[in-house]
């Protein structure tokens, strides 16, 4: 007997994340929206300007808004399943995304989809903050014959070192941004420090 499974229903949540004008180092989430499919959820997106032309409106919101999320989740489902993130600018063009579910398998980035290089300031949300870091490693590059369990949505992640802090984590790929704030020569020198000794301590393991 054939199994006629009926697909899982999906639920696509999509919010803005806005920095302050008084502080650009702030982050937060919008408010979100909910679609039952993808195309209903990217149209949107696509016109969200129209849509909300005051939350483009810096003065009027004293805020600006620094980029669209996408995140698709299975319903009906004991636990919080992710299927999917994609990112997008705040005009609607898709940015990134990771479109592996929470369990995977991370069979490893294209090389096309890799938009950071080692030892490159990049900029990320994390938490409440919007923090500058270095690029110490890549997320794994696309290989078919990679052993199919050993990897999940949780690889597909660059290493970075923090600034100012200094500590190494993870950032998930498509929320890794090239600046879109100055970043000064003091914290382009103190990164690049940190990572010259991260490398010189891998040598000497």
């Amino acid at each position: 007997m054939i199994d006629m499974k009926t697909p899982a229903k999906r639920l696509y949540l999509v919010y803005s994340l806005n920095t302050s004008n008084t502080n650009q180092s702030s982050i937060h989430p919008g408010k979100h929206l909910y679609f039952s499919s993808q195309e209903n959820a990217e149209s949107v997106i696509r016109s969200y300007k129209e849509l909300y032309p005051f939350l483009y409106d810096d003065e009027i919101q004293g805020e600006h808004l620094y980029c669209l999320v996408m995140e698709e989740f299975e319903l009906d489902n004991t636990y919080r399943y992710q299927l999917s993130t994609r990112v997008y600018s705040p005009e609607g063009e898709l940015l990134c995304d990771s479109v592996v579910p929470d369990d995977g398998p991370f069979l490893g980035r294209p090389e096309r989809t890799i938009y950071h290089e080692i030892g490159e300031v990049v900029e990320i949300p994390y938490g409440d903050k919007l923090i500058f870091g270095i690029v110490i490693e890549k997320p794994l590059c696309f290989n078919e014959d990679i052993e199919r369990y050993a990897y999940t949505a949780s690889d597909d992640c660059y290493t970075v070192i923090h600034h100012d802090g200094f500590e190494i984590n993870y950032a998930f790929a498509p929320l890794v941004f090239k600046p879109t704030r100055i970043v000064s020569e003091k914290i382009r020198e103190d990164l690049l420090s940190a990572y010259l000794q991260v490398s010189e301590n891998e040598k000497s393991n």
